[in-house]
């Protein structure tokens, strides 16, 4: 609790002392960011301290993160000057309201997900081991760049920005690394609630703009936004409870279970009948929650299926490893947040730049360079998209003013060139020395999306973008530019059809490429690869099917807009952008959802697993919050602005009491009992009411289609499509921490299980992190030690270890050269009989400690005497022993 009470106060004074700067810069935006203040100031405060230190003007340690954040309290009082005091004053006394509801909303969010990960808090399995090292290694590293904790001698070859902030927080917070490694987890789904909420906020209350004072309903309306982005899945595990009730099996004349409808869906786990009927899936190993990351699956020319990450918002804090994806969100929402006050006239101004005058103010150039080069930093496939956006928000400004004209194309190219290189510059020494595994872009031939795979995965996001881009296309025929749309639509998929085509043609003809590209794509000997796959495509085009109506949909609402502006100039949605800005958000979610149906980016996997999963999640983020503005202003055209304030808390209710009902009685046996012996559909209670409830559903869309209120009619649809994302929420929770724990159960410490099942290697951990810097080795695992408890010692220690895991390393440096025979030395280490042999490795590395535990002794057949006779024992317990070495010993 003092732990989560000590991140809680200081990340709001750091919001508090970067407030000046966010008023100051985003003063378009009704909001005036005050819900972006404290990942603002999180991303000043760390790129100085980071900068500083790699410059060796700062040390790594806590002084030199109070320096940094002396200088952004300075840079907020120099904007404190010439009564903008008083101006800010007067704005927080007018804004109450808002203030207090943001404040709310954030304590709540970084309180229940710090509560989630209470019940559920073990650094162990996927990535979280190799997060804890990065963060443990920043600690400990004297200076930037910090230490690789997997690879000694060399330097974190990562984008690592994130794992700076989170032990710059973890340093002036006191906690320990192992407590904030989960308070990271609550406090940045926190902040995605508070950024999610402040961009909606903005946006509903723009398209109030001719009122003088925002409506009751935006501040309740605007909780869509994060409650869409962080809460509602895919629907996955609405098929989930399908599939465990036994709905569409049936008993073939052999008394076998079949069903072609899970066949037709194919998705892992669910193609088999169920083992009994419930309402609650059962797995074997209990492991429901993350089959829902894997809907998508890739198939190579000859039928061979491959797997495809497809995780969600949800689904990522749950799971909760801190990875890249999870680190930049909330600077995400920074950047879009960013072009939303760029759309909205925020940048306006003039800066010279050498011989040139741009119409732009330098301090929003500056946060954007900032922002970007931020991202690309902490995750570098999200640079170039949030680019794109800005870019293209400053320059609908440009043509809002000026006209259209073929400058605003080279305004366009200017801008990703003035504001992407500046950003990579304003984080070089990161670059200079950033080794990617990137290959190249290779064509999607064999590879695309199934349209049954497509809207399982964004359903409950497309029914309300294609929901309000019908009833704009319908209400507004004033506004339709049909056949520009549709040859505009046309012309993007024939290019990327060609582009991807031409690039596999060649793929086939070059002799260098032919065999690795066929391999990688599956094709069969004797059949032509791209008349093949083009066959496949027109067998499942579902996913062309459904983009291509979006884009025609969305382009059709963009230049119908543009087209109702040059014939009449005052009734084209009058100064007010916020609707432009939601189609470009749209779109942007589109084409990173198209563009991997035609090229993915190469990496060491050869497939688009990485590309997909990059490109849909951030298409998630983009599309939750472009729908959230879509439905509310479907209810609101409907003339049912309040229905949301009124089923809003209701469902949070209703999945609240779900939820509180599964965690206390899932695991109790009476309820195991009912549970696995309700039977067959409709031999239960719960059949009839779950039935009931679509019943009533279906009855209220057909009632509001037969009353010709069609966007009612919508609006229903789009919230039973919600409604079905909220299951997998409900389920997986409980699935994934067991249900609600005891209080003395609860705690944030993610060694805990380390702890109890090791507990003599965890007290040789917090020996070496008493101890001075230096190289350690430990077992090596002979298949490369990725997702296991190898290279434990140093992940929770912060020592850098001569290799940990091998698969990891090869992937951050593209290859194994820089290993060379690192995994043969450790071996040859602990097994020789010979001291000289073992010292030459010893030296040869540089090691001070060499750690002997359990895993060492299964892993190699050990001669400890060697050790024993001319080393320091420094540590010693039953089953863990330190050895300390010094060079020329």
């Amino acid at each position: 609790m003092t732990s989560f009470i000590n991140w809680y106060v200081f990340i709001l004074i750091l919001g508090l002392i970067n407030l000046p700067l966010t008023w100051r810069l985003f003063k378009s935006l009704p909001s005036r960011g005050y819900a972006l203040s404290r990942p603002l100031g999180l991303l000043l405060w760390g790129y100085l301290f980071w900068l500083l230190t790699s410059l060796q003007l700062l040390h790594n340690d806590l002084a030199g993160q109070l320096v940094a954040l002396g200088l952004v309290l300075v840079l907020n009082l120099l904007i404190l000057r010439g009564g903008r005091a008083q101006e800010l004053w007067a704005w927080i006394k007018a804004n109450q309201r808002l203030i207090l509801t943001t404040e709310t909303l954030f304590l709540v969010a970084f309180g229940l997900w710090a509560l989630v990960r209470a019940a559920n808090p073990a650094i162990i399995g996927t990535e979280k081991p190799m997060e804890m090292a990065f963060i443990n290694a920043i600690l400990r590293s004297p200076t930037f760049p910090p230490n690789d904790p997997w690879l000694s001698g060399y330097a974190i070859s990562y984008y690592y920005f994130g794992y700076v902030l989170a032990a710059m927080l973890i340093r002036v917070s006191g906690v320990d690394a192992a407590i904030g490694y989960n308070l990271m987890s609550a406090l940045w789904f926190a902040l995605m609630a508070l950024g999610a909420y402040g961009i909606l906020f903005d946006l509903l209350a723009e398209s109030q703009h001719r009122k003088t004072r925002i409506p009751g309903w935006v501040y309740t309306a605007s909780l869509l936004a994060p409650f869409m982005l962080l809460i509602v899945s895919n629907w996955h595990g609405f098929l989930d409870i399908m599939h465990a009730r036994g709905l569409f099996w049936s008993q073939d004349a052999a008394g076998q279970s079949v069903s072609s409808f899970w066949q037709w869906i194919n998705l892992k786990e669910l193609t088999t009948p169920p083992p009994s009927y419930s309402w609650f899936p059962l797995r074997i190993g209990g492991v429901q929650w993350w089959g829902a990351s894997r809907v998508l699956q890739d198939f190579t020319l000859s039928g061979a299926p491959l797997e495809v990450i497809d995780e969600f918002p949800f689904f990522t804090y749950l799971l909760s490893d801190l990875h890249p994806h999870l680190l930049a969100m909330p600077f995400v929402l920074l950047a879009i947040s960013q072009a939303l006050n760029a759309i909205r006239g925020g940048w306006e101004g003039e800066t010279r730049i050498l011989r040139w005058t741009v119409p732009w103010a330098l301090p929003e150039l500056v946060l954007a360079v900032l922002t970007l080069g931020g991202l690309a930093f902490m995750n570098t496939w999200d640079f170039p998209f949030y680019l794109l956006l800005i870019a293209a928000a400053l320059v609908y400004r440009q043509y809002r003013r000026y006209g259209w004209s073929g400058r605003r194309v080279g305004e366009f190219f200017m801008l990703c060139f003035g504001l992407g290189i500046p950003a990579i510059l304003l984080y070089f020494p990161f670059f200079v020395s950033f080794s990617s595994q990137a290959g190249g872009i290779l064509p999607s031939l064999a590879f695309f999306t199934q349209g049954h795979y497509f809207w399982i995965m964004f359903g409950p996001l497309l029914l309300p973008l294609f929901a309000g881009l019908l009833a704009h296309f319908f209400a507004r025929p004033q506004e339709r530019a049909v056949k520009p749309a549709f040859f505009m639509t046309l012309g993007l998929f024939l290019f990327l059809f060609v582009f991807s085509w031409g690039l596999a043609f060649v793929g086939t003809k070059l002799p260098n490429l032919n065999e690795l590209f066929l391999g990688l794509q599956g094709a069969t000997p004797g059949i032509n690869p791209l008349w093949q796959a083009f066959v496949n495509r027109l067998k499942a085009p579902g996913t062309w099917i459904t983009l291509f109506l979006l884009c025609f949909l969305a382009l059709n609402a963009l230049l119908g807009k543009h087209q109702a502006r040059a014939e009449q100039p005052e009734s084209a949605d009058g100064d007010n952008p916020t609707y432009t800005f939601v189609l470009f958000m749209l779109i942007l979610g589109l084409l990173l959802t198209l563009a991997p149906e035609f090229v993915y980016l190469r990496d060491n996997f050869g497939t688009r697993m990485n590309t997909i999963f990059k490109f849909y999640f951030q298409a998630w983020i983009l599309w939750s919050l472009a729908g959230s503005y879509m439905l509310i202003q479907l209810l609101r055209s409907s003339g049912k602005a309040k229905l949301l304030e009124k089923l809003f808390p209701g469902i949070m209710l209703l999945l609240g009491v779900i939820a509180i009902y599964l965690g206390l009685y899932r695991d109790d046996p009476t309820f195991q009992r009912i549970n696995q012996n309700l039977g067959a559909l409709g031999t239960s209670p719960l059949d009839y009411i779950v039935l009931g409830i679509f019943a009533l559903g279906i009855i209220w869309f057909i009632l509001e289609l037969v009353s010709r209120r069609w966007k009612m009619a919508l609006a229903v649809m789009c919230i039973c499509g919600i409604v079905m994302g909220l299951v997998y929420p409900v389920v997986a929770l409980w699935n994934k921490t067991g249900g609600i724990p005891s209080a003395d159960q609860l705690t944030l410490d993610g060694t805990q299980y380390y702890k109890l099942v090791w507990p003599d290697q965890m007290q040789a951990v917090e020996w070496l992190k008493q101890a001075p810097l230096g190289v350690m080795v430990e077992a090596v695992a002979d298949t490369g030690g990725s997702y296991t408890t190898y290279a434990s010692v140093s992940t929770f220690s912060g020592m850098p270890t001569v290799l940990g895991w091998i698969g990891h390393e090869a992937q951050w440096r593209g290859g194994y050269l820089e290993m060379g025979s690192r995994q043969n030395d450790i071996r040859t280490l602990y097994r020789t009989h010979d001291w000289q042999e073992a010292k030459e490795i010893l030296d040869k590395y540089q090691i001070s400690y060499v750690y002997v535990g359990d895993l060492e002794l299964r892993t190699y057949p050990m001669d400890e005497s060697k050790f024993q006779e001319h080393l320091q024992l420094v540590f010693d317990s039953p089953s863990a022993r330190i050895y300390a070495y010094a060079a020329g010993q």
